[in-house]
């Protein structure tokens, strides 16, 4: 299968630039598009030598891409940005860590984390500046229609009702009312929750550009990959983005938010809220029982206090051997004695960032994420739009749930791509009338 998604980026890319991003926009999401992970390009024997290698040939991929475009380079894409100074950081902590604490394999895997995150920023950011408006719109459009499509394959696979994917790749078996389904994490859409907020704030805004039959489409299936992931904290933070994307739009277009157009959004949500209610009971009285126990279970080890834990730990680890500042060094030598607290990278964000890159490296991501936050706030005030809107929404979010909260693709080379929409909108804006988004 990742040989078709590698035949259409190439065939179709030639067309529209950012059609080369299928391939690995496919090799991320992994089992969730038919790729199996254990035999990505080449097989065990050779493709997993090491860990996430299949992110090595991503960032392969983008730099052919990118080289290949290269007329399109411009050096304010490169400089204009804190990540560009946090490159500077990063490549200095790799440097520290070869000269003073040696390297193992193990230590490179790390290094490759941070090198994928900040050249995949850049390799994409390079790639989207050279799509035109219409280029824009229509690889969005395509990603509503995949998304859809595989929200449905997601949910009928989940559901037992017709095994799409690989059972191996499922996360867990939920027995509940004398049937059985899964709790999957692997084959989530990629991108469906920020293609769903992004659907839904172009709905409201009464966009007349994107595909109106693939926004339905987006908005109607995800709220069942909602209740097939069973994540509490996702459900809630998707209803309050929503919320707060609502009243956005009220302050600027109050005449919007009361049309017939928003009677429909509500009218296709609750219906498919309904759908869930009436044919997969014994899937919704798992998650009442989940959402009913979240209260006293959020002040249990397992929520809220082993997130304090990993905080506290990783202080400790670095206070013991002074190196708060700048970490002990991008390597795994801390990592059992993190693992005994428990799952702390997939988990909490702050602890991670801290044990390899210090409280300059936590500063650092964090003041990245608020210096683009600002960006768009600009944006939105001066050109009112769906993307810059929900990429407002997100980007809070992200924010606030990083503090306490985890579960970061840490290396994904995709990990900063709301950040390079930002840029993108900004670049439209500029040469093309990207208000044309919003009417």
């Amino acid at each position: 299968m990742q040989f078709i998604y590698l035949i259409l980026s190439i065939y179709l890319g030639r067309r529209n630039p950012l059609y080369y991003l299928i391939f690995p926009m496919a090799l991320v999401s992994g089992p969730g598009a038919f790729i199996d992970s254990r035999t990505v390009l080449f097989g065990n024997d050779i493709f997993l030598i090491g860990k996430n290698i299949y992110k090595d040939v991503i960032t392969l991929y983008l730099f052919l891409v990118v080289f290949h475009l290269r007329k399109y380079w411009t050096r304010n894409m490169i400089t204009n940005t804190p990540i560009f100074s946090y490159s500077f950081y990063i490549l200095f902590l790799i440097v520290f860590t070869f000269l003073f604490s040696g390297t193992n394999d193990e230590a490179i895997n790390v290094m490759r984390l941070f090198i994928h995150m900040i050249l995949g920023y850049y390799f994409i950011t390079f790639i989207f500046s050279a799509a035109n408006f219409k280029q824009f719109i229509q690889f969005f459009n395509t990603l509503f229609f995949a998304t859809g499509i595989l929200s449905i394959c997601y949910v009928l696979n989940s559901a037992k009702i017709f095994p799409f994917f690989i059972q191996e790749n499922l996360y867990q078996e939920i027995e509940m009312g004398g049937s059985s389904f899964f709790r999957d994490f692997s084959t989530i859409p990629y991108f469906s929750h920020l293609l769903f907020l992004l659907a839904f704030s172009l709905t409201l805004l009464k966009s007349k550009v994107f595909n109106s039959k693939a926004l339905i489409l987006v908005l109607a299936t995800y709220p069942f990959v909602l209740l097939y992931t069973f994540t509490r904290s996702l459900l809630g933070i998707t209803f309050i983005e929503c919320i707060l994307i609502v009243v956005l739009i009220a302050m600027k277009y109050p005449k919007r938010i009361f049309s017939f157009k928003t009677l429909g959004i509500a009218f296709i949500l609750f219906f498919s809220i309904a759908i869930i209610q009436l044919s997969l009971k014994n899937e919704l009285s798992f998650f009442t029982e989940r959402i009913s126990s979240a209260k006293s279970e959020g002040i249990e080890e397992n929520n809220v206090a082993i997130r304090i834990a990993y905080h506290i730990k990783a202080y400790e680890i670095l206070n013991s051997s002074n190196a708060l500042l700048l970490g002990d060094g991008v390597n795994k030598k801390h990592e059992s004695e993190m693992d005994e607290v428990g799952a702390w990278a997939a988990d909490s964000s702050i602890p991670f960032l801290l044990i390899y890159t210090g409280f300059i490296g936590v500063f650092f991501y964090f003041y990245i994420h608020f210096n683009f936050l600002f960006k768009i706030y600009g944006q939105i005030e001066d050109h009112f739009n769906a993307i810059s809107l929900t990429l407002f929404v997100t980007t809070i979010s992200f924010i606030l749930s990083s503090l306490f909260m985890g579960g970061i693709r840490w290396g994904d080379p995709f990990i900063f791509f709301p950040l390079v929409l930002v840029v993108t909108v900004g670049n439209l804006i500029k040469k093309e009338n990207f208000l044309e988004i919003s009417k």
